[in-house]
C-alpha cells in the first residue's frame, strides 16, 4: 500500500496516458462498413479494411497477422493478438500504407514488426510481450501514435537500420505511454528525421539497467526531435545519446525528472537546439559534448548542467541547486545564467578559452562561485558572483583575459582571484569592476606580467589590491610591468 497521499504506480501510469492522449481504450468507433473479419491466424493478400471478431492466440512460425499488400486497415475493435512462435502482426517489406489500431499485441516474441512504409499504428496496446513492443525494421515515415508500450522484454519501440531494408527514417512516435519495458523505452539506431512528441516515458530498464534509458539514440543520428515528453524515473538516462554522433537534434519542452543517471547524455553532439526543457533530480541533469550548438533557457532543480561546448552560445539557463561545469567552454557564448545555491562550486571549468561569459548571475554556492582551472582569450564582463562560501571567480591558469564591469561582493575568500602560469606569466584586464565585503582580497594577482587593474571600486574587503609572486621562477622585475592605478580602494 503506498503511504496516504502518494499516488500509486498505476494512478502515475494513468495519469501518464491522459496526458499523452491515449484513446480510452474499451470504446471503439465501429469498424469500416463492409470490413472483411478476421476471427484466426491470417496472411492478409488483398487490399482493403478488416476487422478483428476474436482475439487470436497461436503457436505459429510467422505471425499470427502477416500483412504482404499495401493499403490495408485492420481494426482490432479491442482484440487481443497473442502468438507463441512469431511475431503477433508482421508487415513486410512493399506492405505500404498498413494501418493497424485498437488492438492487443502480447506474444512470446515481438508484438508487431514494421518493414514497410508509411505504416500507422493507432490506439495499439504493445505489452508484455518477451521481446520487444513494437520494431521497425528499414519502414520509413511510421507514424506511431496514442500507442501503450509496457512491460515488455526489450524495448518499448525500436527502429533501425539493416543492410537489407535500409533505414528506419521520419519515424514518429506521439501521444504514447512507454513504460516499465526492460531495455530501453524507445530506441533509435542510425537513423534520420524521427521525432518524439508528447510521450510519456518513465520507469524503464527493469531487465537491463545500464541500458534502461528513456529514449536512446544508437549510432550515427541526424536530425531527431524530442518535444513535450516526460522522460521520469528511468534506470539510465532520460535521453542517451551515441558516442557516433547526434547532429541536428531539436529538445524542447521536455521535463526530464528522477532519471536513475543523467537526465539528457549527449556524446558527439552536433548543432544542437536544446532550449526550454526541465531538469530535475537526476543523478546529473545535462551532460553534453557539443559544437555549433545551443543551449537555451533550460531550468535545472537539484541538477547539474555539465560538457564541453565548442563555438556554442549557452544562454538563459537557471541552474538551482546545482552546478554548470565539470568541463570546458571553448570559444562559445555563455550569458544571462543563473547559478543559485551549489553545494560546491557554482560554474567549475577545466578550462575557458576564447570565450563570452557575460551577465551571469553565481550567488550563494558551497565553494567558489566560478573556478575554471584554465581561462585564456575570455571576456569576464557585466557579471555578479555574490555571497559564493569561497572565491567569487578563480583561475589557476590563464592568461590575455578581460575582466570588466562585474559586481563581485560577500564571497568568503578573494574577490577576484586571478593566476598566470609561472612557468609563463600572463596579462590581465582588469577594469570597472565593483569588489567589495569579500573575505580575502579584493582583487589578486599571481604570476602576472603586463596586466593593468584600473578604475575599479574595492571596498570593505580584508585587502584591497595585492599582485604577488608566490614562485621563485618569476622575475619581479616582470611584477613591476603590471599598472594598477585611478582604482578607488576603501
Amino acid at each position: 500500500m503506498e503511504p496516504e497521499g502518494v499516488p500509486s504506480r498505476r494512478d502515475v501510469l494513468k495519469a501518464g496516458a491522459a496526458a499523452a492522449g491515449l484513446a480510452a481504450w474499451g470504446s471503439f468507433p465501429a469498424a469500416a462498413a463492409g470490413a472483411t473479419e478476421i476471427s484466426g491466424p491470417t496472411t492478409i493478400t488483398e487490399p482493403g479494411d478488416y476487422v478483428l471478431t476474436a482475439d487470436i492466440d497461436v503457436e505459429r512460425g510467422p505471425a499470427a497477422l502477416d500483412v504482404t499488400v499495401s493499403d490495408v486497415t485492420i481494426d482490432g475493435q479491442g482484440h487481443t493478438v497473442s502468438n507463441v512462435g512469431g511475431e503477433c502482426i508482421s508487415v513486410y517489406r512493399g506492405a505500404n500504407d498498413v494501418t493497424v489500431k485498437n488492438v492487443r499485441v502480447s506474444g512470446e516474441r515481438t508484438g508487431v514488426v514494421l518493414v514497410g512504409d508509411d505504416a500507422t499504428l493507432f490506439n495499439v496496446l504493445a505489452e508484455g510481450n518477451g521481446g520487444t513492443g513494437v520494431r521497425i525494421i528499414g519502414g520509413k515515415r511510421a507514424r506511431i501514435e496514442s500507442c501503450l508500450l509496457r512491460e515488455n522484454g526489450q524495448y518499448g519501440l525500436i527502429g533501425g537500420d539493416t543492410q537489407e531494408y535500409g533505414s528506419t527514417d521520419e519515424a514518429l512516435v506521439r501521444a504514447c505511454l512507454v513504460a516499465d519495458n526492460g531495455d530501453a523505452g524507445l530506441a533509435f539506431q542510425r537513423t534520420t528525421g524521427v521525432a518524439v512528441e508528447r510521450c510519456f516515458v518513465v520507469g524503464n530498464g527493469a531487465a537491463v539497467r545500464s541500458l534502461g534509458d528513456g529514449v536512446e539514440f544508437i549510432g550515427d543520428t541526424d536530425d531527431p526531435r524530442l518535444a513535450d515528453n516526460q522522460l521520469l524515473s528511468n534506470a539510465g538516462c532520460g535521453v542517451r545519446g551515441a558516442s557516433r554522433g547526434v547532429r541536428g537534434l531539436n529538445a524542447v519542452g521536455n521535463v526530464v525528472v528522477d532519471n536513475e543517471r543523467f537526465g539528457f547524455w549527449l556524446d558527439n553532439l552536433y548543432n544542437a537546439d536544446i532550449k526550454w526543457n526541465t531538469f530535475a533530480r537526476n543523478e546529473g541533469g545535462l551532460e553534453a559534448y557539443a559544437t555549433d550548438s545551443r543551449v537555451l533557457h533550460n531550468q535545472f532543480v537539484d541538477d547539474d548542467f555539465g560538457g564541453i561546448y565548442t563555438d556554442s552560445t549557452v544562454r538563459g539557463n537557471r541552474i538551482i541547486g546545482g552546478r554548470m561545469g565539470g568541463g570546458d567552454f571553448i570559444r562559445s557564448v555563455v550569458v544571462e545564467n543563473l547559478v543559485l545555491g551549489a553545494d560546491d562550486d557554482g560554474v567549475s571549468l577545466v578550462s575557458m578559452i576564447d570565450s563570452e561569459f557575460g551577465s551571469n548571475t553565481v550567488i550563494g554556492c558551497g565553494g567558489d562561485g566560478v573556478k575554471t582551472a584554465q581561462c585564456y582569450g575570455c571576456d569576464v564582463q557585466w557579471n555578479t558572483f555574490s555571497n559564493n562560501a569561497e572565491e567569487g571567480f578563480s583561475i589557476t591558469w590563464g592568461s590575455d583575459s578581460t575582466f570588466k564591469f562585474n559586481t563581485v561582493f560577500g564571497n568568503g575568500g578573494d574577490g577576484l582571484k586571478l593566476s598566470a602560469s609561472e612557468d609563463e606569466p600572463g596579462a590581465f584586464v582588469v577594469r570597472k569592476n565593483t569588489v567589495s565585503a569579500n573575505g580575502g582580497v579584493g582583487i589578486l594577482l599571481r604570476d602576472a606580467a603586463g596586466s593593468r587593474v584600473t578604475r575599479n571600486v574595492v571596498c570593505a574587503n580584508d585587502r584591497g589590491i595585492a599582485v604577488s609572486a608566490p614562485m621563485d621562477d618569476v622575475d619581479p622585475a616582470e611584477l613591476a610591468e603590471n599598472v594598477v592605478e585611478d582604482n578607488y580602494v576603501c
